[in-house]
């Protein structure tokens, strides 16, 4: 399991030095290229530029956090993007909760790796400058999700 100290601690890193973010999104890109393609494809387009920002950062945390504790980490497919995608809407899309914060208890209560989870949760349901609209909440979520779900 990734731990919330990892999570931190490439947090920490990356604030510390930001102007390597770009090389860091790069080496990110050239590891996992589908993973990119899906992170970056025309579906992300309905994310105002502010929510694919922050949904780039986030994925690159969780890559790097994953990195960190599993340096074999193996070349993501698009096949297994596309099952793990399919798998977490379906999740969701079952969950009759009447908040969508409710919601997501069930991918708790079903992952190994609930720091990562919430981390994304956090990311998801922030208020304030970095708030992601509730339109794109469920998106947002899954998206991440299925990136966690891929790298581990």
């Amino acid at each position: 399991m990734i731990t919330e100290a990892t999570i931190d601690q490439v947090l920490e890193r990356l604030e510390r030095s930001p102007d390597t973010y770009e090389r860091e999104v790069d080496d990110f890109a050239d590891r996992q290229p589908e993973l990119m393609d899906y992170l970056t494809n025309e579906d992300v387009e309905a994310f105002t530029e502010l929510e694919r920002d922050l949904l780039l950062f986030a994925a690159l945390v969780i890559f790097q956090a994953v990195t960190a504790d599993q340096p074999e980490t193996k070349e993501v497919s698009g096949e297994a993007i596309a099952t793990a995608e399919e798998a977490n809407y379906q999740q969701l899309s079952q969950s009759k909760a009447p908040t969508f914060r409710d919601r997501l208890t069930p991918f708790f209560e079903q992952t190994k790796q609930e720091d990562l989870l919430a981390f994304v949760e956090d990311l998801t349901l922030a208020e304030g400058e970095e708030e992601v609209s509730a339109e794109a909440r469920e998106p947002f979520f899954v998206t991440l999700k299925t990136v966690i779900d891929t790298l581990t």
